[in-house]
């Protein structure tokens, strides 16, 4: 039962991970100038954002590194924390993706 909970959470954090930068890059194709300027309208947001990305980075490098020491030591140890380090980056990710779609959304006014 705990398999297919961790299975379903995951599959969510795929599709949220895929979704939101979709939505900015669909964004940024219909409203380029206006949306990298708001970048720049909005910069202690928009270094926030930067930041998380920067941490997401790090976790993920993290990861990446205890994924080469599961190759040659196969430890479940190993194997599962960089699985979790694996999910904080996606967890991380979302969150940074969510802050920038916030930051660059641009509504058509409604007359």
């Amino acid at each position: 039962m705990i398999d297919i909970i961790i299975a379903a959470i995951i599959i969510i954090l795929t599709f949220t991970g895929l979704y939101l930068p979709l939505r900015i890059f669909l964004n940024l194709l219909k409203y380029k100038e206006a949306a990298l300027g708001l970048i720049f309208n909005k910069l202690e947001e928009s270094i926030k954002v930067f930041k998380i990305y920067a941490v997401a980075g790090l976790i993920f490098s993290i990861g990446r590194l205890l994924d080469l020491v599961n190759i040659f030591s196969a430890s479940s140890t190993v194997d599962d924390l960089a699985t979790v380090l694996n999910l904080t980056t996606v967890i991380f990710l979302i969150y940074a993706f969510y802050k920038l779609l916030g930051i660059i959304k641009i509504e058509p006014h409604k007359v």
